[in-house]
């Protein structure tokens, strides 16, 4: 083995100019050497053995074809490529390195001029500088998703490479980054890159066309090819420094609504032989060049069929060719609010500061008074072959700020519904139950509260306020209730349900003096993540009896639950706290006619009775939205009083007539469920008006019909969110 010749070729490739020299150099100066490690000889390479990791320093120059690096040397393990580690290996033709490898490093394959193929492994975050460089017949790399940062002329001068899929999670591309490039017929600039480096593709001749996505904010001297006919720049807000020395006369360039780049040709008096167009944006459903919340709302409203979007296609955020709620989701996931919201509204929460208050465990009594509420309003609610969720733990904190401002008759019906104990008592033990949500980034249970009161038309009692400061965490807005206070609302709603339910209120009405708002928003994640091989495509038999094709994804589970009329499963999230259950009625039992049948007692028994062992479970991903009036429901349940003109809130405030009521009870939710975890939001606003206006075999449970789920606290079995699916929402 001629290791002498190699480090001296490594030496030699260096110099700073991008071209293979193959003068050979003094050995001694050939690498830098850290000379509290030994180097030593295995085979065809030459290597360095810290202990608990191995680095390869060079490679033998009579190495050929194709070279299988071992995942250990001297029996510890291979993590990186060197300095300089293949440089100058001109006859191998392709790499495989071991998935232990982290480190590529500066030069590590310069001047591998017959290389054509090599793998990168998961494990490896930078590419160091030159590492590929003069790798003239390289034709294929496939980069991991996981890699940040590429170096100054990593891939300059690999002329036969005609491809590269450079990864999302890239934020950093050196100086000539893939300059010569010249066999590169397209090229996708990361999203996460903010400025293009000088030369990263100059003189890269086959690229035609090129995005530069919305982050970027800059380009340097000749980082562009001049081949470019077309060139989208998504930045409005695009610095213009270096633009003219990119571009030649022939390119058109595709630029967003108020583009600074139009403002520069303007101001500088420069003609262009260049036809700027407004591009659009996928999201941009009103199609006015701006991706915004007003988008968010359009989309909802169309797919609850009460408006039309002025962009289809912007609004097919899959590219499925199908406008549907799976294209909501990725809008919501798309949709950022970079600044935090301001209102219009006048806070005075800081005039109401939340006092220290003592809180109850949840016992017996509340567990089942909670799970009794539940129960008894997913029975009003629930429609025959409607897909229905609701979260009785947001329409709970929602009426219970409400009962705080009762009294007489209209306070003692509030408190038989909202679970049969006094409403001081009932604020303690709600106090702890939300203030003990879990609140990591794998499984987080967010509550928020907010009362509006109209400026003028109310005096609300300092007292009503404290109480629900101290038990509830409510902010406090004075508002003129006008389109202002309207949008208000809606971006409270918006910020609070981590976008998920954009819009709550279209306008408000004249006799309407406060509103008492909840938002919740539930994001968790699997214990166990679906992996994409259990993902498949099977048939689901809807309410009456259409037969849907949807993707199911299939698991092995633990933990069966079971009554005398159905048979399902429970999936824990990250963390413990929270699970899904899934409850399938038994064959000629319809969900509707389960759910009659359910009372608190046997609902909480079925979810605290879980029986360990294995289940084979199929469940359907499925996404929707859904609203509805609580009103009915409510006055069913035994609370009527409250919407009449005789209803007793005189704990809470007075109006100009002195009279109060409840005109409606407004609940939105969305849930998304799919290989990852789950998303669920909520949001209850009270409206009040002035009244003068054992070893069990195992169970294969398949939810190819429909079925019945909810979000629970394991420790208590309360739901905090429960649902139908009685079809599953067309793509």
């Amino acid at each position: 083995m001629n290791f002498k010749r190699i480090l001296a070729a490594a030496m030699c490739l260096c110099v700073t100019a991008p071209m293979a020299i193959e003068t050979p150099v003094n050995l001694a100066s050939a690498v830098t050497v850290d000379n509290s490690v030994k180097t030593e000889i295995y085979d065809i390479y030459m290597y360095k053995n810290y202990g608990d990791h191995v680095e390869i320093c060079a490679v033998s120059t009579t190495a050929e074809g194709d070279i299988i690096v071992p995942e250990t040397i001297a029996g510890v393990t291979v993590t990186d490529v060197g300095e300089h580690g293949f440089a100058g290996t001109s006859k191998i033709t392709s790499v495989t390195l071991p998935d232990t490898v982290t480190v590529i490093g500066k030069q590590a394959f310069s001047g591998c001029t017959a290389l054509k193929t090599i793998n990168i492994p998961s494990g490896v975050t930078a590419i160091g500088d030159e590492a590929f460089l003069n790798c003239l017949s390289l034709e294929s790399i496939k980069l991991p998703n996981n890699l940040t940062s590429i170096g100054v002329r990593s891939f300059y001068n690999c002329q036969k490479l005609t491809e590269i899929n450079v990864p999302d999670s890239v934020s950093f591309m050196g100086e000539g980054a893939f300059s010569s490039c010249t066999g590169l017929k397209s090229f996708k600039i990361p999203a996460s890159v903010t400025a293009l480096e000088n030369s990263v593709l100059n003189n890269c001749k086959s690229i035609t066309e090129l995005t530069l996505p919305k982050n970027v904010e800059k380009i340097g001297m000749m980082s562009l090819p001049s081949s470019l006919d077309s060139l989208t720049i998504m930045n409005p807000d695009f610095e213009t420094d270096n633009l003219l020395m990119n571009l030649n006369k022939n390119c058109t360039l595709y630029l967003p609504k108020n583009s600074s780049v139009i403002e520069f040709a303007h101001d500088k008096g420069i003609t262009f032989d260049i036809i700027m167009y407004c591009i659009p944006i996928p999201g941009d459903v009103n199609f006015d060049s701006e991706f915004t919340i007003a988008d968010l709302v359009m989309m909802s409203e169309y797919l609850l069929g009460k408006s039309e979007l002025q962009s289809y296609e912007m609004g097919d955020m899959n590219n499925d060719g199908d406008v549907d709620v799976y294209d909501l989701v990725l809008m919501r996931q798309e949709y950022n609010i970079d600044q935090p919201v301001t209102y219009t509204a006048v806070n005075l929460s800081k005039n109401v500061q939340s006092a220290e208050v003592n809180g109850k465990d949840a016992d017996e009594e509340f567990i089942i008074s909670q799970t009794d509420f539940a129960v008894s309003l997913f029975q009003k609610e629930a429609t025959e072959g409607e897909n229905v969720m609701i979260s009785p733990y947001s329409i709970m904190q929602a009426l219970a700020m409400t009962a705080n401002g009762a009294d007489g008759g209209t306070k003692t019906e509030m408190e038989n519904v909202l679970g049969g104990m006094p409403i001081d008592t009932l604020n303690e033990y709600l106090y702890t139950q939300r203030i003990t949500q879990p609140q990591t980034d794998k499984c987080s249970l967010k509550t928020a509260n907010s009362i509006w009161e109209r400026d003028g038309r109310i005096k609300v009692y300092p007292e009503f306020l404290q109480k629900n400061a101290d038990y509830y965490s409510a902010d406090v807005f004075n508002a003129p209730f006008d389109l202002t206070t309207v949008t208000d609302i809606n971006n409270w709603v918006n910020t609070n349900t981590d976008e998920m339910i954009p819009k709550l209120i279209d306008c408000i009405s004249d006799d309407t003096v406060m509103y008492l708002i909840n938002a919740v928003a539930f994001d968790a994640e699997w214990e166990e993540k679906y992996d994409e091989y259990s993902i498949g495509t099977y048939d689901f038999t809807a309410f009456d009896g259409t037969v849907q094709s949807c993707e199911m994804m299939s698991s092995s589970e633990n933990c069966l639950i079971t009554d005398a009329n159905s048979i399902g499963f429970v999936k824990n999230y990250k963390g413990g706290k929270y699970a899904f259950a899934a409850i399938l009625p038994n064959e000629g039992i319809s969900v509707n006619d389960y759910i009659s049948g359910l009372t608190a007692e046997s609902f909480n028994s079925l979810l605290a009775n879980r029986m360990y062992t294995d289940v084979y479970a199929r469940l359907p991903k499925f996404s929707y939205d859904y609203d509805t009036s609580l009103k009915d429901p409510l006055i069913e349940m035994g609370m009527p009083s409250a919407f009449t003109p005789e209803a007793d809130f005189t704990k809470l405030g007075e109006t100009l007539t002195g009279r109060l009521c409840i005109s409606d009870v407004l609940h939105k939710t969305f849930i998304s469920v799919d290989e990852a975890g789950t998303k669920a939001g909520a949001v209850t606003a009270v409206i009040m008006n002035d009244c003068t206006a054992v070893p069990i075999p195992p169970v294969e449970i398949v939810l190819d019909r429909p079925f019945i789920y909810c979000i629970f606290d394991t420790e208590t079995n309360i739901p905090v969110f429960i649902g139908t699916v009685n079809s599953i929402p067309e793509k």
